[in-house]
């Protein structure tokens, strides 16, 4: 289970109590024996992280054209993910909810906005590329409750339906690194049977800082607790290539649905079903708001400037602690990065046992 002492840290960091903080949270919004209880974090499962456009923007920042556009270094990151479990306020794994995912489910979507701020190689050889927020742009945060359990990682389908109970914009200002650790190509998906034939990536890990997010709305039938009393935040995040805990996802949700708290809607045209043993390439034709990424044969940045697709993805992990929240005008926080907090030692060990 994910480590309590950086949800100290993280809170430390933020001028609050070091202590993790319970909200009152009712799992399917129906009372009974799922609850409501009192919580301290939201466990997401292992999932996958798009880079749309970043190899574009690290090769502009490597050949200085950034200096003349400055958007050209810019790229949106997207993820998904189903929520596996609920912890308390001191880290220790709850029950999990009778029913969840098995007759209904709660998933999320988000993306935000970053810039490229470095390029480098390393004194061993290794590339390292640093980013940051780009918070003028807004982003989106959005959790669904699914009665009809649908979400596929390796499809990236079923993220993105269902009743809308968590809504907000990602605002604030957050740094991150990815460092390509080898370049010699190995499988993209190394989790179970191989679902990408033909389709290889680097080696590397990442971190980043956490990400506020604010103009936060829940759905009271969830989320019990008032607004104004808790945050949420992505914290303890892992990132890693290949994908050894996951199957790689073929699509994105890159657009949100439309932020009506406590709206149920059917599936939305974008991903598909269909999974094509193969490069990404193989599984182009999805309508938006479904995305492919485009890596080209080998997912990553390296060499510089990259010669591949404009894309790139990764496996990434984390999960949502709470805290409080002290500023009245802040509903509340949301951090989403892309490693480690901040040192490569945290990685988890079965992101490459």
């Amino acid at each position: 289970m994910k480590k309590s002492a950086l949800i100290a840290a993280v809170a430390l960091a933020l001028g609050v109590s070091a202590t993790a903080q319970a909200a009152i949270f009712d799992p399917d919004g129906a009372g009974g024996a799922n609850g409501p209880v009192n919580i301290g974090a939201l466990d997401w499962g292992p999932t996958s992280i798009l880079s749309q456009g970043a190899n574009t923007a690290i090769g502009a920042f490597a050949t200085g054209a950034c200096s003349v556009v400055n958007t050209a270094c810019q790229f949106n990151l997207f993820t998904h993910a189903t929520l596996v479990g609920l912890i308390d306020a001191n880290g220790n794994p709850l029950s999990n909810p009778t029913g969840l995912n098995s007759t209904f489910e709660i998933t999320m979507i988000a993306m935000f906005r970053e810039v490229v701020t470095g390029v480098s190689t390393l004194p061993n050889g290794n590339t390292i590329a640093t980013f940051a927020t780009v918070p003028t742009v807004p982003g989106f945060l959005q959790m669904f409750y699914d009665t009809t359990p649908d979400s596929v990682a390796l499809t990236g389908r079923g993220y993105n339906d269902g009743r809308l109970i968590l809504n907000g914009n990602t605002v604030g200002n957050s740094s991150s690194f990815f460092t390509v650790t080898s370049t010699t190509p190995v499988n993209l998906d190394q989790s179970g049977a191989n679902d990408y034939t033909g389709q290889f990536t680097v080696t590397g890990t990442g971190s980043s800082t956490n990400i506020p997010v604010n103009s936060l709305t829940t759905d009271p039938t969830f989320f019990v607790s008032p607004l104004n009393t808790f945050g949420v935040q992505f914290a303890n995040i892992s990132i890693g290539l290949p994908f050894v805990s996951v199957d790689p996802s073929d699509c994105f949700t890159i657009a949100p649905q439309a932020p009506v708290i406590g709206l149920t809607t059917p599936l939305p045209t974008g991903c598909s079903s269909v999974h094509v043993n193969g490069t990404y390439l193989a599984n182009t034709g999805e309508l938006p708001p479904g995305y492919v990424p485009v890596t080209g044969s080998i997912n990553g940045f390296s060499p510089i400037p990259p010669t591949g697709g404009p894309d790139f993805v990764a496996q990434t992990d984390f999960n949502s602690p709470l805290s409080s929240v002290p500023e009245p005008t802040s509903l509340a926080l949301f951090g989403l990065g892309l490693g480690l907090a901040g040192f490569f030692g945290s990685l988890r060990r079965r992101l490459f046992s």
